[in-house]
This record gives structure tokens, sequence and C-alpha cells, in this order.
């Protein structure tokens, strides 16, 4: 993984810990649901619903210094975009793999 923990630290002396907890819990809580989101556009052969659900994932990443996901995001955006199904559902697929591992980090962090 190849995350940014010093978005998180900037995060925390800007808005308190408190802060940072609550964007890592909500961005755990819908992680999976945009993941989800976009295995069911692909599948449905609904790129559009596939883009949009990785743009959002995309950006809460980045909020966060989740800079693996974020690539990856962008990476299935943007071949979604460009009607591209099965270069959008492996780069969904390494995003699905990569979740655990970011998972694990986000919950390290929250008990800093």
């Amino acid at each position: 993984m190849n995350e940014d923990p010093d978005v998180l630290e900037k995060l925390r002396i800007v808005g308190g810990p408190k802060l940072v907890r609550e964007l890592i819990e909500m961005f755990m809580r819908y992680a999976p649901e945009r993941l989800a989101a976009a295995r069911v556009g692909i599948q449905n052969g609904d790129l559009h619903a596939a883009q949009r659900a990785l743009h959002s994932l995309k950006s809460s990443a980045g909020q966060l210094g989740i800079t693996t996901m974020q690539d990856g995001s962008r990476r299935g955006e943007s071949l979604a975009a460009n009607g591209d199904a099965m270069g959008a559902e492996t780069a969904l697929a390494e995003l699905e793999a990569m979740w655990p591992a970011t998972r694990e980090w986000l919950t390290e962090q929250v008990r800093m």
C-alpha cells in the first residue's frame, strides 16, 4: 500500500482527532457500497453508474490520503467513461482486492 498518513495528520491538526475518526468511519461504511454499486453497474452494462460510483470513491479516498484506492478508482472511472467494460472490471477487481488491507490501515489510523 502507498498511503499518505500526512493527509490524516493535517486533518487532525485542522479538525482534531474526532473529525478524522468520523471521516474514516464514514469512508469505511460507504466504500463497500461504492464498490458494490460499481460492480452492479459493470455487470448490468451501465458504465455510467460504475463511473459515478468510482468517482465518488476516488474523491473520498483522496480526502483521506488513501492513494492506492484513489489511483485505482481514477483508472476505473476513466475506463468506464471511455466505454471499456473489461478494463473497468479489472480495475474494480483490483480495488476490491485491496479493500481488506485498506480497511486494516484505516482501523489503525482510528486508533492513533
